[in-house]
């Protein structure tokens, strides 16, 4: 795992690894099995959750093939003949085979600040978009203490996606009585990301941000900790 850049508070996000699978290779894919499998295997993780990587595939390149684990020790020469990885007589079936690639990875941890665009507003939270992508909800005790909720419609309700029903019918401004819109850097304090649970090999991720230090937190006192929770790994926030 090589991070793009140290880690601090304003560290990038985004890692490249590369990550090898032992997958199987349908019949009708043996002439082209390259294409095969990126298209079969590699291309459906894009933009979901992937848990050997521990966060969102973004892209991915430099797809190889072989007939054993992949080593990281011994180099490759191209000068080398093509290796036989199989070889089928007579029989018609699903050969497995190594298929190793280098992910782009998006890998959101706790206590990392970033920029995100407010997208959607209610009276529990508010929700920001970072690189216009993922989602970053923030519940109103995490919000700055000035700002209040400025009710402008009665009886404007949704239902979210944990089952809570959010009052939409106003907006949040600021002490100076400002609209709170555009973009603005959010703390991440809770990561969760996850299977669906469909075998389809799709996952989720969802952040938990706030705009205030974990120290000023309002009703802090009342609730646990937020945690990371990453292919099953549960960690505590600082504060």
């Amino acid at each position: 795992m090589a991070p793009i850049q140290a880690q601090d508070e304003d560290a990038s996000l985004l890692h490249i690894e590369r990550i090898s699978q032992y997958v199987s290779l349908s019949p009708a894919s043996l002439a082209t099995p390259l294409p095969s499998l990126c298209a079969c295997i590699f291309s459906p993780l894009l933009l979901s959750y992937f848990p050997p990587a521990k966060g969102i595939v973004l892209a991915y390149e430099d797809v190889s093939l072989s007939s054993s684990p992949p080593s990281k020790t011994t180099p490759t020469n191209d000068n080398d003949p093509p290796l036989l990885l199989l070889k089928h007589i007579d029989e018609y079936t699903a050969p497995f085979l190594w298929a190793t690639a280098s992910f782009l990875v998006f890998r959101p941890r706790t206590g990392a600040r970033v920029p995100a665009r407010i997208t959607h507003q209610s009276r529990t939270h508010i929700t920001l978009a970072h690189l216009n992508t993922f989602p970053i909800s923030v519940l109103k005790d995490c919000l700055p203490a000035e700002w209040v909720w400025e009710q402008t419609e009665q009886g404007r309700v949704s239902k979210g996606w944990d089952g809570r029903i959010a009052d939409e019918g106003g907006r949040w401004v600021d002490g100076e009585g400002t609209p709170v819109e555009g973009e603005m850097r959010v703390w991440i304090r809770g990561v969760e990301g996850r299977m669906d649970g469909r075998g389809k090999g799709k996952g989720f991720l969802r952040l938990e941000g706030s705009l205030v230090k974990d120290g000023d937190v309002r009703g802090k006192g009342k609730k646990g900790k937020g945690r990371e929770v990453l292919a099953g790994d549960q960690v505590e926030l600082v504060g």
